[in-house]
């Protein structure tokens, strides 16, 4: 349902690439992205709902060229901006999407209710804390009959309870999803999920989530790598069953590459 073809996009007055020649594919499945802070995963996702404008590549969502697409309730994201369209406090903005979805609001105020959210209702985005904006935008965007989700570092400033709620949640949607983290914990969940790593806006795999406790990564390129990532860190390499530091030792994709390097 996801196709990206050779997508560059780049910043401000300076023109930075933030994505790099980015192709990937995303057909009845769920993947992770996974990198460092400012690896171009948020800006990746971004790209996909057509909140920033692609310098070069195509990208089509299912089977549409993006830019031809108009009222597509099929896709959903837990990006924030999405949700701040309108000056509406949360309980609006729920109810808003559950009409342009076609979908009953009870459903959603049941998760939120689960989660220990009711104090946000009568709140606009903005006024919650990071934690609490965060699911909000998480649990909008998973309800309800979406076939593709987009989700950009859902477990962010969540705390254990709601952070393992939210992983059954994710994990046992019907839809695709595309979700990004820098987080490594997570991904041993994950099964049956695809990998990818992101680093300085270009996209790395395809690999599978359930066997990151079998990947290595070294500096340099050793023999039988199984990728080679050339960085402005330096050239690494992956391997599979031995290498120099266990990625799921790490804590998250920064500490790994400080620690490789």
């Amino acid at each position: 349902m996801l196709e990206m073809n050779n997508v560059n996009v780049r910043y401000g007055k300076s023109r930075k690439q933030v994505l790099n020649d980015v192709s990937l594919s995303v057909h009845s499945e769920k993947i992770a992205i996974v990198g460092p802070n400012g690896s171009g995963k948020t800006t990746l996702l971004k790209a996909v709902a057509g909140l920033v404008d692609v310098n070069s590549g195509n990208i089509k969502v299912f089977g549409k060229d993006l830019s031809s697409i108009r009222n597509e309730v099929r896709l959903s994201a837990n990006l924030p901006e999405v949700y701040r369209l309108m000056r509406m406090n949360t309980a609006d903005t729920i109810q808003l999407y559950s009409e342009l979805k076609g979908q009953d609001s009870k459903e959603i105020m049941g998760l939120i209710d689960d989660m220990d959210l009711s104090d946000t209702l009568g709140k606009m985005l903005y006024e919650l804390s990071t934690g609490q904006q965060k699911m909000i935008c998480n649990l909008i965007s998973l309800y309800g009959s979406s076939k593709l989700i987009l989700l950009d570092e859902p477990f962010e400033s969540i705390d254990m309870r709601r952070r393992m709620k939210l992983t059954d949640l994710i994990t046992n949607h019907g839809a695709e999803i595309v979700m990004n983290t820098h987080e490594f914990d997570i991904l041993a969940r994950l099964k049956g999920w695809g990998l990818y790593f992101i680093i300085e806006g270009r996209v790395f795999g395809k690999f599978q989530a359930s066997e990151v406790k079998n990947l290595y990564i070294n500096k340099g390129v050793v023999p039988n790598n199984i990728a080679v990532m050339d960085t402005a860190f330096g050239t690494f390499s992956i391997s599979r069953n031995e290498g120099e530091i266990s990625i799921s030792a790490a804590r998250n994709f920064n500490s790994l590459l400080n620690e490789v390097a």
